[in-house]
């Protein structure tokens, strides 16, 4: 009976095989479904808590979080304050990384549970607007396409019609998910 002889592998050949193999790693990952890697987010586990009940509880909210899915955007979600007297905002810078645009939202969580959760839709309507032009890649260039969308910008705080009216929808449908759930 004779014994199969393994020939040993060069160092070169094992190296080539594992950064082969690891680049493939990401790849895979990104090449998975979108719920695989969020795009909206948070570090703060009460904050991604809240945005799992928006993406469950309303309709709107998950739209736009599928919406900013579809871009090549991230969204952060972090407490902090704003300015101007609001209670939520999306700050008025870009990073880039790669091909991807991250945004920053940041809100005050001293405010009801469903006021809240609005709120984060509210900006999250701002941020798909942003993310919707793939041609928007700095602050200023962000500055000026909410200041042309916006009803008012007199007191430096930009307002869409379509921001109001999505942060409004997600709270009356989290409160009639809410009251069906106790029925």
């Amino acid at each position: 009976m004779t014994r199969a002889c393994r020939t040993p592998q060069p160092p070169h050949t094992l190296h080539a095989v594992l950064v082969v193999a690891i680049s493939l790693v990401p790849s895979a990952a990104w090449s998975q479904s979108p719920s695989a890697l969020p795009r909206v987010r948070s570090e703060n586990a009460s904050i991604a808590e809240l945005i799992a009940t928006g993406v469950s509880g309303s309709e709107t909210f998950r739209s736009l979080v599928e919406g900013i899915n579809v871009t090549n955007g991230m969204v952060y979600v972090e407490s902090g304050q704003c300015g101007h007297g609001v209670q939520a905002c999306l700050a008025h810078s870009i990073r880039l990384a790669g091909p991807h645009r991250i945004l920053r939202v940041v809100v005050s969580l001293r405010r009801e549970r469903m006021e809240l959760i609005g709120a984060i839709g509210h900006e999250l309507q701002h941020a798909l607007e942003v993310l919707s032009d793939q041609t928007i890649t700095t602050g200023p260039g962000m500055f000026f396409h909410l200041y042309g969308m916006s009803m008012n910008s007199t007191s430096g705080r930009f307002e869409t019609t379509s921001a109001l009216q999505a942060g409004n929808r997600i709270e009356r449908e989290l409160r009639l998910s809410t009251a069906s759930a106790r029925r």
